[in-house]
C-alpha cells in the first residue's frame, strides 16, 4: 500500500498497560495507521516494554520533541495549510470508554482545543471505540467534541444507539481492532498440555461492591454446570489463564474452587501475544467475561463462549449480537439449566467456526477499507 510520507499522525499509547487487550488493539491500530503517515505517539510514563510492544521506533516518539504536544499538533497543523501534500490526524485512543469527566475546566480546555484544530484542518479521528454509562456532563462535552471530529465511529450498535440518544449525529461504525489484528505466530516454545481441554479467563465482579456477591453467587452457579458437564461428563481439562494482571487472583480462586472436582491446570504467568495463539488455537472452548479474551480465541481459531451478566456487559453483547453470535452468550443471571446449550454449541463447532471466520474476514475488509477512505479520501 501506497505511503504518505508528508502526513502526520498523533496518537497516545497511554493505557491500561497490564492488559494485553490494549497492547493487542493499539499496536494494531499503529499498524494500520503507518500506512497513511509518520506517527507521533505520546509516550510519556508509558513503560519501555510497553513500547517494544507496540513496535514504535525511536523516532516514532513524543519525547523527541520539546514542546507541549497539542502546540506540537498546532504547529503541524498550521504548517500543514501551505503543503497540499500534507495532512495533520489526531487520534484518540480506541477501546471501551465510559464514566465521568474530571472538572469543568478540563472539558473546556479540550472543546477550545477541539474547536481550534478542526478550524486549522486537522483531523480528529476515533477507530474501534464504545462508549456507555457516561456522566450527564460527560455525555454533554462528548456531543460536543463529536462536532469537530473528522471521523466519529463506534464499534458497536449498542454504543451507536447510546451516542444517538445523547446527540451525537455525525456517527459511523468501524470494526473492534481485534478483528483487523494479524494471526499470532506460534511460540517458538510452546505451552505443552497434554488432552482435550477447555479454558476459564475470568474477570472479578465488573459492578459497584454491593452487588459483588449476588454476581458471584450468579457466575459460580454457571461455572459448576460448566465443569459438571465439560470437565466430568466430557472428560476435559480445565485450563485457567488471565490476560490482564489484575484477575490473577480471581482466576487462582477459581482455581481452587475446581482443584478437586476434575483435571484443572493453572497458567500461572500472565498470557501474552507469543503464546496466546499456542494456547487458545487448541481449546475446545474458551470461557471468560473479557471481551478480548472472546475476540482473541476467535481470531486464533477457538469457540468462545461469553459468560456474563448481559445487562450489565454491554460491549461485549453489542458486538456478539452484531456479530450474530448470541447463541455463544450465557447470561449469569438466568438459571444454569442454560449451559445445556454447550451441547449444541459442540455439536455445531464446525459449522459455527466457519461462520466466524467468515465474519473476521469480512470485518477486516471492512476496517481497512475504511482507514483507506478516512486517511486519504479515497
Amino acid at each position: 500500500m501506497k505511503n504518505y510520507p508528508n502526513n502526520l499522525i498523533f496518537c497516545s499509547a497511554i493505557t491500561q498497560y497490564e492488559n494485553l487487550g490494549d497492547l493487542v488493539i493499539n499496536r494494531t491500530l499503529l499498524r494500520n495507521l503507518r500506512n497513511y503517515g509518520r506517527l507521533i505517539v505520546d509516550t510519556r510514563g508509558v513503560p519501555d516494554w510497553f513500547c517494544e510492544q507496540l513496535e514504535l521506533s525511536v523516532d516514532e516518539r513524543y519525547s523527541n520533541y520539546r514542546v507541549r504536544l497539542r502546540l506540537l499538533v498546532l504547529l503541524f497543523g498550521l504548517k500543514a495549510l501551505f503543503n497540499l501534500n500534507s495532512q495533520v490526524y489526531l487520534i484518540r485512543t480506541p477501546g471501551g470508554h465510559s464514566g465521568s469527566i474530571e472538572n469543568w475546566i478540563d472539558g473546556i480546555k479540550s472543546l477550545a482545543w477541539f474547536c481550534i484544530f478542526r478550524i486549522i484542518g486537522v483531523r480528529i479521528c476515533w477507530f474501534g471505540a464504545s462508549i456507555e454509562s457516561f456522566s450527564i456532563k460527560r455525555e454533554m462535552f462528548e456531543k460536543w467534541y463529536s462536532n469537530f471530529m473528522h471521523f466519529y465511529s463506534l464499534r458497536d450498535s449498542i454504543s451507536e444507539d447510546y451516542a444517538r440518544k445523547i446527540g451525537i449525529e455525525r456517527l459511523a461504525s468501524f470494526p473492534d481492532l481485534a478483528w483487523l489484528m494479524e494471526t499470532p505466530p506460534a511460540s517458538n516454545e510452546p505451552m505443552k498440555i497434554d488432552g482435550d481441554y477447555v479454558i476459564f479467563s475470568f474477570r472479578e465482579c465488573p459492578h459497584k461492591l454491593a452487588e459483588t456477591v449476588e454476581y458471584n453467587n450468579n457466575l459460580y452457579a454457571v461455572l459448576d454446570a460448566i465443569v459438571k458437564l465439560v470437565c466430568e461428563e466430557w472428560s476435559k481439562k480445565l485450563v485457567i489463564s488471565y490476560q490482564v494482571t489484575r484477575d490473577y487472583k480471581f482466576c487462582k480462586g477459581i482455581r481452587d474452587r475446581y482443584k478437586y472436582d476434575c483435571d484443572v491446570m493453572f497458567i500461572e504467568s500472565q498470557v501474552d501475544s507469543q503464546c496466546m495463539y499456542d494456547l487458545y488455537s487448541r481449546a475446545s472452548m474458551v470461557f471468560s467475561n473479557r471481551l478480548h479474551v472472546l475476540l482473541f480465541s476467535m481470531v486464533c481459531g477457538s469457540l468462545p463462549v461469553a459468560v456474563i451478566d448481559l445487562a450489565a456487559h454491554n460491549k461485549i453483547t453489542g458486538i456478539f449480537l452484531d456479530a450474530r453470535l448470541m447463541r455463544l452468550v450465557i447470561d449469569i443471571r438466568k438459571s444454569s439449566d442454560e449451559v445445556e446449550l454447550l451441547r449444541s454449541l459442540a455439536t455445531d463447532a464446525p459449522v459455527i467456526e466457519e461462520e466466524i471466520a467468515l465474519y473476521r474476514k469480512r470485518q477486516l475488509s471492512l476496517g481497512e477499507a475504511l482507514f483507506r477512505r478516512v486517511m486519504t479520501g479515497a
